[in-house]
């Protein structure tokens, strides 16, 4: 591959395809037309167009959709998708009313977040801040693998009595009592009974 780069690129391609590289094995996705030219500092678009042109003709990039992927190169498969259910709104802060699992709405969701639990996972967006200590923070796309199980440490969504959700970290007592406990020092532990277990916590996303 760097032999190959050296010989058919010029500085400015492989500048290019190092920088579009970079970007996915950092965020998991390709970068836009405008990201790339703010990466090189190239000003024009229609420059930047005419770069990846180039490099799509050469076999190095792609587009699929208006998106770039990357020919080829093991960071290609950082930027596979998977549709994932996506549930609704759960608060991290006060219990709030249930949601459904009717996947009528979506998530594309990076394939290597997910790897053989396809088919079992869901996710929810967060309403609160109760979680922020976990990095789980309002707005967040959180993504859960199904379960009605979950060990104590655990960050969970839980279905409470009064039929309010939750996304808290589950803690149970040696005395046999559970807790949802928040992970923010504003908000207290709470006790439980007859907690539903809908989902542990496998992975977040967000956008900046």
């Amino acid at each position: 591959m760097v032999n190959t780069i050296r010989k058919e690129l010029t500085l400015r391609q492989e500048g290019i395809l190092k920088a579009v590289e970079a970007f996915v094995l950092e965020h998991g996705y390709a970068p836009t037309v405008r990201q790339v030219g703010l990466l090189l500092r190239i000003a024009s678009p229609s420059a930047v167009f005419k770069h990846l042109g180039s490099l799509e003709k050469k076999g190095y990039l792609t587009r699929e959709g208006g998106e770039l992927r990357l020919a080829g190169h093991p960071a290609a498969a950082l930027m596979d998708r998977v549709k994932v259910p996506l549930a609704g709104l759960v608060p991290a802060g006060t219990p709030k009313e249930a949601f459904d699992f009717s996947g009528e709405s979506a998530v594309d969701v990076p394939d290597w977040m997910i790897g053989r639990r396809r088919g079992n996972i869901f996710c929810i967006r967060v309403e609160g801040k109760s979680m922020i200590d976990a990095f789980i923070d309002d707005g967040d796309t959180v993504l859960l693998e199904r379960t009605n199980s979950a060990s104590s440490g655990e960050m969970i969504v839980g279905l409470l009595e009064d039929g309010s959700v939750t996304l808290k970290r589950l803690r149970r007592e040696e005395d046999g009592k559970t807790f949802l406990v928040p992970e923010n020092p504003l908000f207290k532990p709470f006790e439980v009974e007859n907690l539903r277990v809908l989902g542990r916590v496998i992975g977040v996303m967000r956008k900046y």
